[in-house]
């Protein structure tokens, strides 16, 4: 009896002891395959990320970071549990990074195009501020192309407001600054238009000034040449004789006869005839007397005189 119950004894030793090393086999084994497969996709993160840092293509970037988030390690690549738990830190610290290659380019380039408001106010650089523009339009699109990869799970946050807002205070400075340049370009028209309407002025002034001189000019000429003595006239410049009622005019016909030379004044002596319009004759000498047929005489240097 005893010799039985120590067989059975015996037995179930054996069999608590097979129990529980087949239990901790299993344990040892789970273990192993968990560690393995930990390894395994840290192994399998690191070696994407590497890929992505030596790519130097920024589409060929986002598209390893697109495969990276598609292939993200799940129970139905019969994954243990335990295993995702365990990269899952791992995977999240390398999406962050690869993420964060992107968001630094979107800083940069708003950070590139952006004008503090006090210099904003003072700048009239239209070129500059297009290219602002130009480039931030463009980081609009690119950040729209890109936000389900690069904000896979996060928050958006600033990047699709202050491309906005910096593209509307530059179109405003644009619009003051042409503004102005249309204010002053109007207004240096019109000082050039009155510059132009004085000179003009100026210059008519001077044209008239000018006639009125020339006339005046023109209507004294002969002063030295004119002499006068109650209401008697000479001009010698239109050859025009004049003595109470009677005309001479020297236009039509004059005769001078100097064949005689005998003033005692000048050394000679000279006679001259003149015809008027209606056909009589008068005559004058060197001596200033002067005579018609119709019997009238005169003395041309007591007129002078």
């Amino acid at each position: 009896m005893k010799k039985k119950i120590i067989i059975i004894i015996a037995v179930v030793c054996v069999a608590i002891i097979a129990v529980v090393g087949t239990i901790f086999g299993v344990n040892a084994y789970n273990n192993y395959t968990i560690q393995q497969q930990t390894e395994q996709q840290v192994k399998s993160i690191d070696d994407t990320y590497s890929k992505f840092t030596k790519e130097t293509d920024r589409a060929k970037k986002l598209v390893i970071l697109s495969d990276f988030i598609k292939n993200k390690p799940s129970t139905s690549d019969e994954i243990k549990v335990e295993v995702l738990n365990s990269v899952k830190p791992k995977y999240n610290e390398t999406l962050a990074k690869m993420q964060k290659f992107f968001t630094d380019d979107y800083d940069k380039t708003i950070k590139d195009n952006t004008i503090d408001s006090k210099t904003l106010e003072k700048t009239n650089d239209k070129i500059k501020l297009q290219s602002c523009i130009d480039n931030l339009e463009a980081l609009k699109k690119t950040i729209d192309s890109e936000k389900s990869n690069v904000f896979y799970k996060k928050d958006i946050g600033n990047y699709d407001k202050k491309p906005d807002e910096l593209i509307s205070s530059y179109n405003d400075r644009i619009t003051a600054i042409e503004k102005a340049e249309a204010e002053a370009k109007a207004k240096k028209e019109a000082e050039a238009k009155k510059k132009a309407e004085e000179k003009a002025k100026q210059e008519k002034k001077k044209q008239t000034e000018s006639s009125n001189t020339n006339n005046n000019d023109n209507s004294y000429s002969d002063n030295t040449n004119s002499y006068s003595d109650s209401g008697n006239s000479y001009d010698s410049g239109n050859n025009n004789y004049s003595s109470n009622d009677s005309n001479y005019s020297s236009g039509n016909n004059y005769n001078y006869d100097s064949g005689n030379s005998s003033d005692s004044d000048s050394g000679y002596y000279w006679k001259q005839t003149y015809t008027n319009e209606d056909g009589k004759k008068s005559y004058s000498d060197s001596t200033g007397k002067a005579w018609d047929d119709e019997g009238h005489t005169w003395n041309y240097k007591d007129l002078w005189n």
